[in-house]
């Protein structure tokens, strides 16, 4: 039998210093365990081919809506991205 290979999933990231820091293979950098520890996760899963590591515009990011106070026009334009009706 043969497996389909499976797409990577894309993971949108608004933080460029991050995904330089995640595609980089230096390690030096000062920071706590659990910090150290996602970046080598993520590693993994990039160099597996699990996922993607995409950059994305704050702007278009979706989900800064439910973790940021957004004014009224951001909230209306990613709402209809995301294909939802106001009420």
């Amino acid at each position: 039998m043969v497996e389909k290979p499976i797409p990577a999933l894309s993971m949108n990231y608004d933080d460029q210093i991050v995904i330089v820091k995640v595609n980089s293979s230096k390690d030096n950098m000062k920071t706590t365990r659990h910090v150290k520890q996602w970046l080598k996760s993520i590693r993994k899963f990039i160099y597996s081919g699990v996922i993607a590591l995409d950059y994305i515009h704050t702007s278009k990011n979706l989900a800064d809506q439910f973790t940021k106070g957004l004014s009224r026009n951001v909230i209306e334009s990613a709402s209809s991205e995301m294909a939802l009706r106001s009420t």
